[in-house]
């Protein structure tokens, strides 16, 4: 595929490659040269100003041509083909052709390196009381497409597009798939805490008023030992499985127990035994080399191999910082991408893809998936009951389905437990594979 356009930028070439190669499994080739784009008998792609015939025209913003990072003025539009638009563009003149010719309303490489590339995220914009990018800060949250994988969406009909225009073309097959993630934010609820911790816990139960004197007497069962559960559901349908261990020595919003205890030695080795692992950066680590090192050096003791798959505690994420640090570390797959908050598409895409770094502007290597759904957002903060909650994930699934795309959850071993509201939940993890 030839690509005429005036320039062969850092920007465009990555959202390019993203749409091109990623999603459709076509190569390309750019050029600025417009009568060698003309006299090509090559497929074509025109991105410019001025429509061109018997090719493909979209029309170009100045966005995929800047280095610098500015607010940019967007009036998102509802479209019966495209479902949402926004940097929509008209070419300067379009002439009666001779030869079949089409083209686009709006810049769909703009459009989504903006989403892809999180663009909204360096803006100054209002944070939440964990310095996170809150999602109604988004375009998508705004414009009431954060429910749906909207990019995806846009390759779909960008291929029909390519489709209509050379019909030989043959695009890459993507078909749904799904993957079930756990995060082990307290591994037991009373197993493997030390007396300290265990008469803390009671001295804080019997300060709200509701003493557990389980902290000093357990249980025979823990009831954060769900991973039995866990794990069956998921096999049945044969649903591939990770967890991410939280590794933090403890205090502040890092409370698991300690990684050196024989409890937490004893169930890391069970689970990275028979599945992938991966670490999940503490609260204090997200943005703090030091603790993230000394975490990842846990890791490697307890599972005898470095971590190449994360997601941070909290989804404490800063675009790029937090991605930076992963690459330097080696983590090939992060799972971060998520708002805590809402359910939804946060890059608005199901499938994974590579960040683009708007700071130093190049591609960063670690491969990005994106959850939509997470546990303690249909309950705390939707409110949601479980039978609702079983509507929404059927719903965010389906829409997953139709883009052919990779259907991720977010779910806690510690969320079942009745005595803090988890009453029926375990019929909410079992939709997740129905």
């Amino acid at each position: 595929m030839l690509i005429f356009a005036a320039q062969a930028t850092p920007r465009l070439v990555y959202i390019l490659d993203h749409l091109l190669v990623h999603s459709l499994g076509l190569t390309y080739k750019l050029t600025d040269n417009p009568d060698y784009f003309r006299k090509s008998p090559s497929l074509k792609i025109n991105y410019g100003t001025s429509i061109v015939e018997g090719c493909l025209n979209i029309p170009a913003s100045t966005l995929l041509f800047e280095e610098k990072i500015v607010e940019q003025i967007l009036l998102v539009q509802k479209s019966e083909t495209w479902q949402y638009t926004f940097f929509a563009e008209e070419f300067e003149e379009i002439p009666d052709f001779k030869v079949h010719t089409t083209h686009l309303h709006f810049d769909l490489l703009a459009a989504s390196f903006y989403l892809l590339s999180r663009y909204e995220e360096y803006l100054p914009s209002i944070k939440d009381v964990h310095n996170r990018f809150k999602p109604q800060g988004s375009l998508a949250y705004k414009n009431g497409f954060l429910g749906i994988p909207l990019i995806d969406f846009w390759v779909q009909k960008f291929s029909e597009k390519l489709k209509l225009q050379y019909p030989e073309l043959t695009f890459k097959e993507h078909s749904f798939h799904q993957i079930n993630t756990i995060d082990i934010d307290f591994a037991y609820k009373y197993k493997g805490h030390n007396w300290f911790a265990k008469s803390r816990k009671l001295l804080g139960s019997i300060a709200k008023f509701k003493p557990d004197f389980n902290s000093i007497l357990p249980p025979v069962k823990d009831p954060y030992d769900t991973y039995d559960f866990l794990i069956k559901e998921a096999a049945a349908k044969n649903i591939e499985t990770l967890f991410f261990l939280l590794l933090a020595d403890y205090g502040g919003h890092d409370k698991n127990i300690s990684p050196s205890s024989p409890e937490m030695k004893s169930l890391a080795a069970r689970l990275s035994e028979s599945f992938k692992c991966g670490i999940h950066p503490s609260y204090k680590a997200a943005l703090n080399s030091v603790c993230y090192k000394q975490e990842h050096t846990y890791f490697k003791e307890l599972t005898q191999e470095a971590p190449t798959i994360s997601r941070h505690h909290f989804l404490k994420i800063r675009v790029p910082e937090t991605y930076e640090q992963l690459d330097q570390f080696g983590i090939e797959k992060d799972f971060t991408m998520a708002y805590s908050t809402e359910v939804g598409f946060r890059a608005s895409t199901s499938r994974p893809f590579y960040l683009f770094d708007l700071h130093s502007n190049c591609t960063l290597k670690t491969l990005v998936y994106s959850p939509c759904v997470m546990d303690v957002i249909l309950k705390n903060s939707l409110g949601l009951t479980p039978e609702q909650s079983i509507q929404k994930i059927q719903e965010l699934k389906e829409e997953v389905k139709k883009a052919k795309g990779i259907f991720i959850s977010i779910w806690h071993n510690s969320n079942f437990d009745p005595s803090q509201g988890w009453n029926n939940w375990e019929q909410v993890y079992k939709s997740l594979f129905e």
